[in-house]
């Protein structure tokens, strides 16, 4: 194995853990949170938070991307990255503030308008965050974010379960999105010390990258938001809080895995000259992604039932059968996180752009006759739409991108779910007893072994089928060496 890819190995698993501490804060606190608030409060705060997605996604700068392509950032460069990012949230905060009162009269709630006032604080503190952390991502060391991820939601839970607590309301919920990004803003530059410093004289190094992003970036948040701003205009706010439950849920295994592995495989991207390698690094990286998220999301999709109850209690049972549906959209769309990693690292946005424009003229219409008529299963059906033209999409673009052949990139994407066939068989058979137990220390203690059994064969069934294929490099190597380092020169050889 080369040396990128065992520093992309390691940075992968400190990615990974910080993200999975950071999920396991969020569970605690939605564990919490969610037996002391209502679905009303739930689905009030997500309009709110739907909408600053939203402007966050249009304003969104990939100012990380542009400084990783240097070799050598320069203190100008770093200063420059600093003034564009307080200049983004000063201005989504005051965009925020603005279109406040606008929503208060649309979604007829004026509770609104205070919370997404208070809610404007954190990309305010987002924008603060020291660029200097890049260059940690640099050289593939991602253990002072790991320690950033904890801090940040370990701030979140304390500040959003303690407000809670006192005023019984939904503020906890605000009060905790705002604290997280305040003590992340702190800690980096303990981190990554620098001298805030305003200014642009290095704009050239971000312009070409701010321009095919933004417009990427509008058309993507529009994709994945719409349905969250219609449906509390076509369905109760306690039905939308438990669509919006169901979304957190089914977006751990993303947030904990998929989205943590980019920042490690972007640097490895940007380490790799050869053309044949990139290709290579690219179907790798396609397959470790599935390997990781693909087995989580099987499990929380037909274990929907007993995680639901337990994670947040009885009177939740209508976000079950969302959960799943999600869940599904979710696993198809695991190589579609990919390609925009690798367009931007060759400096190709404008194809990120190319691919969200058309998912946009098709999920579009489709979410938005699909909500009207059908309400919420109108708005599961467009994801799914969505998806899979988004990753038809994908396959093209990464074939012009890399000559990557549609074959090879479907290959490294149902290797995995291949070796998933026999876990689903086992959770199929548990799935009614543990649906038919009642909630306590047995189904808990029933879902943990289940879920570690599943996770045990598809991992057997996997390294099988690695052997069977004729032991291609991938994640199954890696598992192998860091299991048996003495055998796996056999193995691999």
């Amino acid at each position: 194995m080369s040396s990128v890819s065992q520093r992309t190995a390691t940075a992968s698993i400190w990615t990974i853990g910080g993200k999975f501490l950071a999920r396991v804060l969020d569970f605690v606190s939605l564990l919490v949170l969610a037996r002391l608030l209502s679905p009303a409060d739930f689905g009030l705060v997500a309009i709110a938070t739907s909408v600053l997605v939203i402007v966050e996604a249009i304003l969104d700068l990939p100012l990380t991307q542009a400084l990783v392509r240097q070799r050598s950032p320069s203190d100008r460069m770093f200063a420059t990255a600093f003034t564009l990012s307080v200049l983004r949230g000063v201005a989504i905060s005051l965009l925020m503030v603005i279109v406040a009162w606008p929503m208060a009269l649309i979604y007829n709630d004026p509770r609104l308008v205070s919370l997404v006032a208070v809610l404007s604080l954190a990309p305010a503190m987002r924008s603060l965050i020291s660029p200097r952390m890049v260059l940690f991502m640099q050289h593939f060391d991602f253990r002072r974010e790991f320690a950033l991820d904890i801090i940040a939601k370990g701030s979140t839970l304390l500040f959003g379960v303690g407000v809670t607590l006192v005023t019984g309301s939904y503020w906890g919920l605000a009060i905790g999105a705002v604290a997280g990004p305040f003590a992340a803003a702190i800690t980096s530059y303990v981190f990554a010390p620098m001298r805030p410093t305003l200014t642009l004289s290095e704009w050239k190094h971000f312009q070409d990258m701010i321009g095919w992003n933004t417009l990427a970036q509008i058309l993507n948040s529009i994709n994945w938001q719409l349905d969250r701003l219609l449906l509390p205009r076509f369905t109760s706010l306690s039905t939308f809080g438990a669509f919006s439950v169901a979304d957190n849920l089914a977006g751990i295994p993303h947030q904990t895995f998929v989205g943590p592995l980019m920042r490690p495989l972007m640097a490895a991207f940007s380490n790799v000259d050869d053309h044949r390698k990139l290709v290579t690094a690219y179907l790798k990286a396609t397959n470790a992604i599935t390997l990781v998220a693909a087995p989580v999301l099987l499990v929380l999709a037909l274990l929907a039932d007993p995680v639901v109850r337990i994670i947040v209690g009885e009177k939740w049972a209508f976000a079950i059968p969302i959960l799943q549906w999600l869940c599904l959209v979710s696993l198809i769309g695991l190589p579609t996180t990919i390609m925009p990693a690798l367009a931007m690292i060759m400096d190709n946005t404008r194809y990120v752009a190319l691919r969200m424009f058309i998912e946009f003229a098709i999920r579009v219409p489709v979410t938005i006759l699909g909500i009207a008529y059908f309400g919420l299963a109108g708005a599961l059906a467009a994801r799914i739409v969505g998806v899979l033209v988004a990753y038809a999409a994908s396959l093209v673009i990464t074939r012009h991108l890399i000559g990557a052949t549609f074959g090879a990139q479907l290959n490294a994407f149902f290797r995995p779910l291949a070796a998933s066939l026999p876990m689903i068989g086992f959770l199929l058979c548990v799935q009614p007893v543990l649906s038919a137990m009642p909630l306590g220390l047995n189904l808990i203690i029933g879902l943990i072994f289940c879920g570690g059994a599943a996770a045990t064969i598809f991992w057997v069934s996997a390294l099988l089928l690695w052997q069977i294929v004729g032991r291609p490099d991938g994640l199954e190597t890696v598992v192998v060496q860091k299991i048996s380092p003495r055998r796996s020169g056999a193995l691999t050889s």
